[in-house]
Parts: structure tokens; C-alpha cells; sequence
């Protein structure tokens, strides 16, 4: 039964860009987790609740619906890439560096795989000595033009 779930899920997995929007997660989560939290050092207690605050909480709920969107519907990969990609670029002015740089730097990453992601399988090339390719590069015309020395 176990061994049938993961099945699942990775076929699940391969049809969408899972990495994509895990990186997007992260880099949300990062963003999201510093102005609401306290950090005490001492007697003393430091919290982010200023105008970064409020940012970081537009920003990284729009980058956690950016990363929803990438495993639900990997249709919007691309919209979804680029608009992951200048919310972590403004991210890193607006939000304290844009969660210390560890979320921009995740954000970027995760907007640049959903860009670069393509569900059509990979063909496989052909060995340059194999019969195959012998025979397709007899039935194609020569393409280039031979010049001769004056």
C-alpha cells in the first residue's frame, strides 16, 4: 500500500514543477516567518511589526498562492514563474532583505525552475555511428556551401 502511494505521488510529481514550488514554499515561509516572530535576547525582545511587516505578510501570502498554483494548476507555470520572480525581487527591498536573502534567494530559484519547466518527455538522441542516423544523414541534402581558396 505504501510502495502504491509513492507511485502516486511521483507520477503526480513529474506532471507538474514539484521543485518549483517547493522552492517558492520555502522561500514563502522564510519571508513570512521573521516579522511575526520574537525573537528575546536578554531582557530585551525584538519583533519586526512595522510597514515590513505588513509587506512581508502581502508578499509571502502571494508567493504561498504562487507555489499553490505551480502543483495545482501547471498550466499557469509560466505566469506563475514571473510573477514569483518580481515579488521575490521586490521582496528584497521591501521585506528585511527579503526574509534575510535566504527567501529571495529560494523565491528567485523557484520562479526560475516554473519558467524553465516543460512537461513534454525528452527525446532520446541517436548514437552518431548507429545505422539510424547513418541512414537519415544519406537521405538529407548537404546544407552547407563549400568555399574554395583563390
Amino acid at each position: 500500500m505504501l510502495l502504491r502511494a509513492w507511485r502516486g505521488f511521483t507520477a503526480w510529481r513529474r506532471g507538474r514543477p514539484f521543485w518549483a514550488g517547493l522552492f517558492v514554499a520555502g522561500g514563502a515561509l522564510i519571508i513570512l516567518f521573521p516579522p511575526f516572530v520574537g525573537v528575546k535576547l536578554g531582557d530585551m525582545v525584538i519583533s519586526i511589526q512595522t510597514l515590513g511587516g505588513v509587506s512581508a505578510l502581502l508578499i509571502g501570502s502571494l508567493l504561498a498562492i504562487c507555489a499553490a498554483t505551480l502543483w495545482l494548476q501547471p498550466k499557469f507555470r509560466l505566469a506563475a514563474g514571473i510573477v514569483t520572480v518580481l515579488l521575490s525581487l521586490v521582496a528584497l527591498v521591501v521585506t528585511n532583505l527579503g526574509g534575510f536573502l535566504a527567501g529571495t534567494i529560494l523565491s528567485l530559484l523557484g520562479g526560475a525552475l516554473a519558467v524553465a519547466w516543460t512537461d513534454e518527455p525528452k527525446k532520446p538522441k541517436e548514437a552518431k555511428g548507429s545505422k539510424q542516423a547513418q541512414d537519415e544523414n544519406q537521405h538529407e541534402p548537404e546544407t552547407t556551401q563549400r568555399v574554395h581558396p583563390t
